[in-house]
């Protein structure tokens, strides 16, 4: 099974601008002249550019396209911008591997799946020039039933100059139903359904002893264990996670209903779910490639924080990887006190998707027989903090009229740092500082 990326852009396509160009060249040549690379050397030059990170290198600019290649068949995953690059591929008759596919001579056959019509997903498809070859056939598989007809809207003549039904390939589409298994060639496919405006569909794909997971545009509102239980449930022992990683955690609160996640909620979700390696995908088009190679550095040091093992890969155009090769629990610990009006909440051991509903009810119990609406918590015995907990304490702080964080151990502090999430809270040293805020309100 190879997976490859030939756009990983969300929502429009965003090209390097020429002066981002430039000062990627100006910062590898510094870096070049500082390791004393001769650049008259070619093999010291290719493997130099090798391994630059993002800052030499750019995760592209093209929206969402994958392709999965298992033995003799050829599974596309969307139709955006990165469609185009796949299409030149696929017709170049000067490249064996590109020509045993057939497609320059219209003997090409190939498996499209969508995973919804919203236009980064789809743009790419009237330039795809495979499609405008007879003799080539793409079996197109979707959920949705408008697919058919939003693939034939955007070629309608006041937005195209080629009309679908001139499209001289064969497209056979099947439409497939919510949950469903198929079996195509040697592959496994099933879907589940993502949360995201008109909704948005994850695929599993289990072939040559691997498991690949493309669950782009999703949302993950809570993070409570019951609630992810479904898609952990659908990622387990991935050998890959595609996942939607366009928001920072901050942005994933604050946008609510955008359908959009973050890199460090799937760091949770994959390494809950016992995937091997997860690839942040679905790029801001506003993000450049350091902040994303900053976000792979965040996320990397999440999962060192949290004791997890777990490989983060940065979607690029032109990566490929070959794969051939429950729910974990944990003790969460909660218990309070009422003193001078201000409710005392200590809490203890991981801090994450197994502790939000018991954090949660017992809140609600505490307010409720306390009759107090002033709450600190006491963090010091926190073990672990996933995003879980970061959104758990985000809603608290909305049913309270003041809640106070004292004893936050570094490490946690780091995690709702990485967050972004620290000017949320009200965060005091020790316990007398926390009452005298509270009681000045």
């Amino acid at each position: 099974m190879l997976l490859k990326f030939w756009g990983t852009r969300g929502s429009i396509p965003a090209p390097i601008r020429p002066d981002q160009v430039e000062q990627k060249l100006v910062s590898a040549l510094l870096v070049a002249g500082e390791q004393g690379i001769d650049l008259t050397d070619h093999g010291q030059v290719l493997e130099f550019v090798a391994g630059l990170t993002l800052n030499g290198s750019t995760v592209g600019g093209n929206t969402t396209c994958i392709t999965i290649e298992i033995n003799d068949k050829l599974f596309i995953f969307d139709a955006g911008s990165g469609m185009r690059e796949l299409g030149n591929y696929l017709m170049s008759a000067a490249d064996d591997k590109a020509k045993r596919w057939g497609f320059h001579r219209g003997k090409g056959h190939a498996y499209l799946f969508f995973t919804h019509t919203h236009w980064d997903h789809i743009q790419g498809l009237p330039f795809f020039n495979p499609i405008h070859v007879p003799g080539n056939v793409f079996d197109v598989y979707h959920i949705h039933d408008h697919v058919p007809d939003s693939l034939a809207r955007q070629m309608a003549a006041p937005f195209f100059p080629l009309q679908f039904e001139q499209i001289n390939a064969t497209l056979n589409f099947h439409q497939l139903q919510v949950d469903e298994r198929i079996k195509v060639g040697d592959a496994i496919i099933t879907n589940t359904e993502l949360k995201h405006p008109g909704s948005a569909y994850a695929y599993r794909i289990e072939a040559d002893n691997a498991i690949a997971i493309i669950a782009t545009d999703a949302e993950y509102q809570s993070l409570d264990n019951t609630d992810t239980l479904k898609y952990r449930n659908f990622y387990a022992n991935a050998d890959a996670l595609v996942f939607d990683a366009m928001f920072s955690v901050r942005e994933s609160f604050v946008k609510e209903d955008w359908g959009h996640s973050s890199a460090l909620i799937g760091a949770d979700m994959a390494s809950e779910a016992n995937v091997k390696r997860l690839l942040l995908f679905h790029h801001d088009p506003s993000s450049t490639d350091t902040e994303i190679d900053q976000i792979l550095q965040q996320t990397e040091e999440y999962l060192e924080r949290q004791g997890k093992f777990l490989e983060v890969i940065v979607a690029a155009e032109g990566l490929e990887l070959d794969l051939r090769n429950p729910t974990i629990t944990s003790d969460f610990h909660i218990k309070d006190r009422l003193e001078k009006g201000i409710i005392f909440i200590t809490l203890s051991g991981k801090f994450g998707g197994q502790a939000t509903e018991r954090f949660r009810k017992h809140l609600a119990h505490s307010l409720r027989s306390h009759k107090s609406d002033k709450v600190i918590l006491h963090m010091e015995d926190v073990q672990e903090m996933q995003m879980a907990g970061i959104r758990a304490l985000v809603d608290a702080r909305r049913n309270v009229m003041g809640l106070a964080l004292v004893g936050i151990p570094e490490n946690v502090y780091r995690v709702i740092e990485l967050s972004g999430t620290t000017d949320f809270f009200a965060i005091y040293s020790d316990e007398e500082t926390a009452m005298a805020a509270l009681n000045s309100h």
